[in-house]
């Protein structure tokens, strides 16, 4: 456990610290207007997002701890580009934002308690938490052109599969034994930070907005 709040705490400070300066978008706050622009958008959502990033790091990792399908990310990355299209069609979650935060903390605390079997349940988990993430980062393509949209979810998808498969590849070649729950519980602690800090971001936000 102590572990757990090791990583928590660090993942606290490398959010603190992280720049908020691009926000939602990887053209400077500019929404795509090409399908190429699209395309590099969407590709960039999930690494210019860090809590974004650690939550599609986090369901690969859970995946290989939960001893699920190896196809099982596919279900988030659905629910993403569903939440996107819904959103961009003005049919956006309510509050997903901060359901989106409750969420990251859930995996989190998900690999830091040792949870190791997925069943049916949780692979509606997966894609309810994909279409909560997919209406929060619609915003980057909200008015913009049906072309410009097509390379951003496609891009997006992309991006998404390769970091989630690549975290579940990492898990099944680099740890094995005991190490797998024990390194596993260090992720969750990490994910759990990165949730927790950013939702406190968004509450102080929320209650002291800047003039």
């Amino acid at each position: 456990m102590a572990r757990f709040f090791k990583a928590a705490i660090a993942a606290s400070i490398m959010v603190s610290l992280a720049s908020p300066a691009l926000g939602h978008h990887a053209l400077g706050r500019e929404a795509p207007m090409s399908f190429g622009e699209g395309l590099i958008s969407g590709l960039a959502h999930p690494v210019i997002n860090f809590d974004h990033f650690a939550f599609v790091v986090g369901i690969g990792v859970l995946t290989a701890v939960g001893q699920a399908s190896k196809f099982l990310p596919v279900w988030f990355v659905g629910g993403s580009i569903l939440g996107t299209v819904l959103a961009v069609n003005g049919m956006a979650i309510p509050y997903a934002g901060w359901l989106a935060h409750f969420a990251l903390i859930a995996i989190g605390l998900a690999l830091a308690l040792g949870y190791k079997r997925l069943h049916a349940v949780d692979i509606a988990a997966f894609a309810a938490a994909g279409l909560l993430h997919g209406s929060v980062y619609a915003d980057a393509v909200v008015g913009t052109v049906a072309h410009s949209l097509s390379g951003y979810l496609i891009g997006f998808a992309i991006i998404q599969a390769l970091i989630a498969t690549g975290a579940m590849m990492a898990v099944y070649m680099l740890w094995a034994g005991d190490r797998l729950y024990a390194n596993a519980r260090i992720v969750g602690g990490f994910v759990a930070g990165v949730g927790l800090t950013v939702l406190i971001q968004t509450g102080a936000a929320a209650l002291f907005p800047l003039i």
